[in-house]
């Protein structure tokens, strides 16, 4: 199986289910993100998880040839990007996720981010 086929069908459900849940249950991805505001062991964890596996699908799967594997590419360096970010400037994690918040761009960024799985889950499974 191609790798990109393989990260495709990893990350297509999971951003369906994002998508969704952010659609169905928005104030409990508020409250997530809040709670997550409050406990800086837990951002920093989270950052060095998110490092870790973004270091890790870079690693296996850096192509840059086809939409499927630019979007799987880009995927895996944002969840670099991401995870320092949280480790390095946690404070700029909060001013982001605050603006997010109040700005309403949760339903725009949940449609993207379903669309998006749509598409990864097309590729992975059809």
């Amino acid at each position: 199986m191609d790798i990109t086929v393989f990260l495709a069908q990893i990350w297509g459900p999971i951003m369906i289910a994002l998508g969704l849940g952010i659609f169905t249950s928005r104030s409990h991805y508020v409250k997530i993100y809040r709670d997550l505001e409050k406990e800086p062991f837990a951002a920093l964890v989270f950052g060095m998880f998110a490092t870790a596996l973004g270091i890790m699908q870079i690693g296996a799967h850096n192509a840059w040839n086809t939409l499927p594997q630019i979007l799987v590419s880009v995927l895996g360096w944002g969840l670099l990007l991401k995870g320092l970010v949280f480790i390095v400037a946690p404070r700029l994690v909060d001013r982001s996720g605050n603006r997010a918040i109040k700005s309403g761009l949760l339903p725009i960024v949940a449609t993207a981010v379903l669309i998006l799985g749509v598409y990864l889950v097309l590729v992975g499974y059809a």
